[in-house]
């Protein structure tokens, strides 16, 4: 017998499961005859009786003993792939890795950990800033789900838009030139601190404002928006944000919000995950729980 084939682990795991070739018959689906013909060329191939009769019924070697850890491990590897073990929140101790943009960090990221405190106690989130191998990411596993302004993707990514956003002008509350509205004339004449970051929303704003012939006179330009909140409360420079940026900042009763003279296009924010994923069930609860949380939610007043 030079090859084993699955239906040969399944007679031996059923006869040393129920004791008898009789009683196997009815779940491995040979005749009693093809079982004991079967049985005989394994006896062969192992070199050992395998089992043997007793007054208990048909009792294992002990070379049968010793092969029966690798025999399950075999049929667990080699059965058919059935549905995955369903998802418990309320139990799950897993850890999902979170891609985020500057802005979902500071607007969103505490929102959806409330919500989780709530409803999956046990569970963890680890925030990973999103950047040029963002897809690399998402293939990889390194990443499960990423959240953020639209960008070229690779094939393979999905993408489901979440919400729309919109940009404001912050000032702190007591700068000594502006009041509670911004006019063309003090946007244009105010200094103002930039985030250079490529591929976010700060650069589409930068190419949205030049091609509308608007030049801002940038004071400083920062690679993050770390610290941008206390640079606004200690000079009197402006800064143009997502109005959930803008809104989460304005918590600090030193900082104000600002319409801008003029109209931006909006734009929307979306969440993203690897096909890899797609179907696993934990992966479907995450995903199904950010975007209930944030779809179409409200901007900010």
């Amino acid at each position: 017998m030079a090859n084993l084939d699955i239906s040969d682990l399944l007679i031996l795991k059923e006869i040393h499961r129920s004791g008898s070739i009789t009683r196997s018959v009815e779940h491995i689906g040979l005749s009693q005859p093809s079982i004991s013909i079967r049985l005989n060329h394994l006896r062969k191939h192992f070199g050992d009786a395998l089992f043997v009769r007793t007054s208990a019924g048909m009792q294992a070697t002990p070379r049968m003993e010793g092969l029966l850890p690798k025999i399950e491990q075999a049929l667990e590897l080699l059965a058919p792939i059935g549905a995955d073990a369903p998802f418990d929140p309320g139990t799950s101790t897993r850890t999902f890795r979170l891609g985020l943009a500057q802005v979902a960090q500071m607007a969103l990221l505490p929102e959806l950990v409330a919500l989780l405190n709530q409803c999956a106690p046990g569970l963890r989130v680890e925030s990973v800033e999103l950047g040029p191998h963002t897809s690399k990411q998402l293939e990889a596993g390194e990443v499960d789900v990423a959240i953020g302004y639209p960008t070229e993707l690779q094939a393979g990514v999905y993408q489901q838009r979440l919400m729309t956003e919109q940009y404001a002008c912050v000032a702190r509350c007591d700068h000594p030139r502006l009041g509670d509205s911004l006019s063309m004339h003090d946007f244009l004449a105010e200094e103002y601190v930039s985030v250079d970051a490529p591929a976010t929303v700060h650069a589409r704003l930068d190419k949205v404002l030049e091609e509308r012939g608007i030049e801002r006179k940038v004071k400083i330009k920062v690679s993050s928006l770390l610290g941008i909140g206390q640079m606004i409360t200690s000079t009197n420079l402006l800064a143009i944000l997502p109005s959930r940026v803008a809104r989460t900042l304005e918590h600090d009763a030193s900082i104000k919000v600002l319409k801008l003279p003029f109209s931006l296009p909006s734009y929307d924010v979306c969440q993203y995950w690897h096909e890899r994923y797609h179907h696993e069930p934990g992966h479907i609860w995450f995903r199904q729980t950010i975007f209930e949380t944030f779809l179409d939610m409200p901007l900010p007043a």
